[in-house]
């Protein structure tokens, strides 16, 4: 069996996830990443999943009073929690749009953000495992083009790059860089939705 490793560039992907889920008429679902990596691993039948690897920026002083993105953090964070499973952390950065530092969180004109460091350590452990040959086939989990580059030095080592992407997403251009590449539909999702876990209150049990 081959050995198969997922690099997930996870607001990419998220970004995406609710873009189909939106075109559907339909609103997001939570899901359960250890189910999806296994998901996705499971698209070619010759491989075993070893490990997945979650790269997500984390919002500066000023983006942490956006209780959206604050949440969002705390999720992702709490994910270093799944086995088989790290989270390696870029940087979102705020950056005013006028000429003075005038920001407001609840203004969305006064600034813009700044993703930095997400597609820098992707490529970086991408490699650095692919070099200890620790894996057979990469599968990133992004439509990002700029991982172009990298998916021709992993093919240059000699391992295998399976992207993945959301349905409706654009690859027109990283097609002819990969050896193969799936869409994720609902049909997937479905089968890898979070089970919400009940809360039993047993205060009122009598001993």
């Amino acid at each position: 069996m081959l050995r198969g490793m997922v690099f997930l560039d996870h607001m990419n992907f998220d970004i995406a996830l609710k873009d189909y889920y939106r075109s559907l008429g339909k609103t997001a679902p939570k899901l359960d990443y250890n189910k999806l990596f296994k998901e996705v691993v499971r698209l070619r039948a010759d491989v075993d999943f070893t490990k997945a690897y979650i790269f997500a920026p984390k919002p500066d002083e000023f983006l942490m009073k956006d209780s959206n993105l604050s949440s969002y953090y705390k999720w992702v964070t709490g994910l270093r929690a799944a086995k088989y499973t790290d989270v390696i952390e870029g940087r979102y950065i705020a950056r005013p749009t006028g000429e003075k530092d005038d920001m407001n969180i609840n203004d969305r004109e006064s600034y813009y953000k700044v993703e930095k460091g997400t597609d820098l350590n992707l490529a970086i452990h991408a490699l650095s495992k692919a070099f200890y040959d620790s894996y057979d086939i990469a599968y990133i989990m992004s439509a990002d083009t700029d991982y172009i580059s990298l998916y021709k030095q992993l093919k240059t080592i000699g391992k295998i790059v399976i992207v993945i992407t959301v349905q409706n997403q654009k690859i027109g251009k990283i097609i002819p860089e990969v050896d193969d590449h799936y869409s994720l539909s609902e049909e997937q999702f479905n089968r890898c939705i979070r089970v919400e876990k009940k809360y039993i209150d047993n205060s009122s049990i009598k001993a």
